[in-house]
C-alpha cells in the first residue's frame, strides 16, 4: 500500500474491525454534508488503521477516526467557518490537515490553522496523502510562507491553548480511564467558554 514507506507511531483497529459495512452517513449520523466521501488513500489507511500518527521528519500527521473526523469538524467550528473542509488529520501543533471539497472533481489537500478558519487563510499542501506525506517539513512554514502574522489577544493565546490540550485530550482519550478523560474535558471547555471567546 502508499503508506507502507512510512513510519507510524500510533495505530488504531482497523476500520473494518469496527465497522464491517461503511456507511458514511450512518457512521457520521447524517451530520456531515453528503457531498463529503472518503477518498480511496484515506479509506485504504483507515482500513490498515482507524485513526494513527505517521511521522516524517518534521511532519507530524495525527490522522483521526471517522467518528473523529466528524467531532473535529463541529467541535473546531468547521462547520461554520469552512463547511466544505473534511478534517483529517492535525500536525501536533494546532494544523488541520483537511480535504477541500469546495470543488468535488479536483479534491485537494490544504493546511488550515485551527486559530484562523477561512477558506482564504488555508492553503493547497498536496493533490494526494502521499505527495503530503513524502515532505519533511511541518505545515506551518508552508502556511508561515504566506500569511501575516496574526496578534492575538491574551485571551485568545489561552484559547488556543486550551483547544490544543482539548485536541490532545481527545486524540489520547483511549489511554485513560472514562472518568478522568470526562473530568479533564469539561474543565477544559468551561475554561473556554469563561473566556467568552469562540475561535
Amino acid at each position: 500500500m502508499w503508506y507502507d514507506k512510512y513510519t507510524f507511531y500510533k495505530k488504531q483497529k482497523r476500520l473494518i474491525d469496527e465497522y464491517p459495512e461503511i456507511n458514511l452517513q450512518q457512521i457520521w449520523n447524517n451530520k456531515l454534508p453528503t457531498d463529503f466521501f472518503l477518498p480511496d488513500e484515506l479509506l485504504e489507511l483507515l482500513q490498515f488503521s482507524n485513526g494513527g500518527g505517521i511521522i516524517n521528519g518534521n511532519r507530524d500527521f495525527g490522522y483521526f477516526s471517522l467518528i473523529d473526523m466528524r467531532n473535529y469538524y463541529f467541535d473546531y467550528k468547521l462547520s461554520k467557518y469552512t463547511p466544505l473542509f473534511l478534517p483529517v488529520a492535525f500536525n501536533g501543533g494546532g494544523i488541520f490537515y483537511a480535504y477541500d471539497f469546495r470543488d468535488p472533481k479536483n479534491i485537494r489537500i490544504v493546511a488550515a490553522d485551527a486559530g484562523d478558519l477561512e477558506y482564504e487563510s488555508s492553503i493547497v499542501i498536496g493533490e494526494t496523502l502521499d505527495e503530503v506525506l513524502s515532505k519533511t517539513n511541518d505545515i506551518v512554514e508552508e502556511l508561515d510562507k504566506i500569511r501575516t502574522p496574526i496578534l492575538f489577544t491574551e485571551d485568545e493565546k489561552q484559547i488556543i491553548e486550551l483547544r490544543k490540550q482539548l485536541a490532545y485530550l481527545n486524540a489520547n482519550r483511549n489511554s485513560i480511564d472514562t472518568k478522568s478523560y470526562l473530568l479533564a474535558k469539561r474543565k477544559l471547555e468551561s475554561q473556554i467558554k469563561q473566556l467568552k471567546f469562540f475561535i
